[in-house]
């Protein structure tokens, strides 16, 4: 894919893409799109020369060893900020803990920084909807972000929205090989789709926003059913560690 410096149509780019490849849509295919990508099919980034930080934010700046103009982004966009490590903000931005909110400057222009787009499970409702219309197909749409794990090393795909996809299984009640019953276990199927996709998609210059996952027809709804990928904070065992706000 050419780079996007402006606003533009994510339909009709995957619709050149269907084409380029010469692929056609089918019951049961999954098309995954970068966070990044269709953050910026909205505009959804900042020039960083053109933000003025405020007070707060400098204040919380010189304690994380951060830019202010970042840090007034971070604080802009996040739900909330924590007490972080020297070099970075972690946030929670959408429902989703993150080192500086999710907020990117990869794979962007000099001095801009890409943002979450706007509702993301409801752009990929819009796609999965537009599918149907022209194609006549029931398909899943996910939008994805990267994502590190405590104590890991390396980024793993995580999605951020999605529609048309049976997103959460809930394990509970069900035995095991020995048969105790799970308690607690949900599988994350988005964030599994997403990590498959990540594998094609690369996190530097390959240029593959957009893929199509096909083989995973039974995890696809014909109807759209809302999921909450999130948790509380009462209920995260990384965010209760947190114990001190910026």
């Amino acid at each position: 894919m050419e780079r996007m410096d402006h606003p533009f149509s994510i339909w009709d780019n995957i619709k050149l893409f269907l084409k380029k490849v010469s692929v056609t849509l089918r019951d049961g295919d999954i098309l995954v799109l970068s966070g990044k990508y269709s953050s910026m099919s909205t505009g959804r980034k900042y020039n960083i020369n053109d933000v003025i930080p405020l007070a707060d934010s400098i204040e919380i700046a010189d304690k994380a060893n951060v830019d202010a103009k970042m840090a007034e982004l971070v604080i802009r966009e996040s739900d909330v900020v924590y007490s972080s490590m020297p070099g970075f903000l972690m946030a929670v931005n959408n429902g989703l803990l993150a080192p500086n909110g999710g907020l990117d400057r990869s794979n962007v222009e000099r001095n801009e920084v890409i943002i979450y787009p706007i509702s993301p499970s409801e752009m990929s409702e819009s796609i999965r909807r537009r599918a149907f219309i022209e194609y006549r197909t029931y398909i899943g749409v996910l939008i994805t972000d990267s994502r590190l794990y405590p104590m890991r090393k390396g980024t793993v795909g995580i999605s951020i929205g999605c529609s048309g996809i049976h997103a959460i299984i809930d394990d509970r009640g069900r035995e095991d090989l020995f048969n105790n019953k799970l308690k607690v276990t949900k599988r994350a199927i988005a964030d599994d789709i997403a990590t498959i996709a990540q594998l094609s998609m690369g996190e530097s210059n390959e240029g593959r926003p957009i893929v199509l996952i096909r083989g995973l027809g039974e995890l696809v709804e014909t109807h759209r059913r809302p999921y909450n990928l999130s948790v509380s904070f009462e209920e995260d065992i990384y965010t209760r560690m947190y114990k001190k706000l910026v």
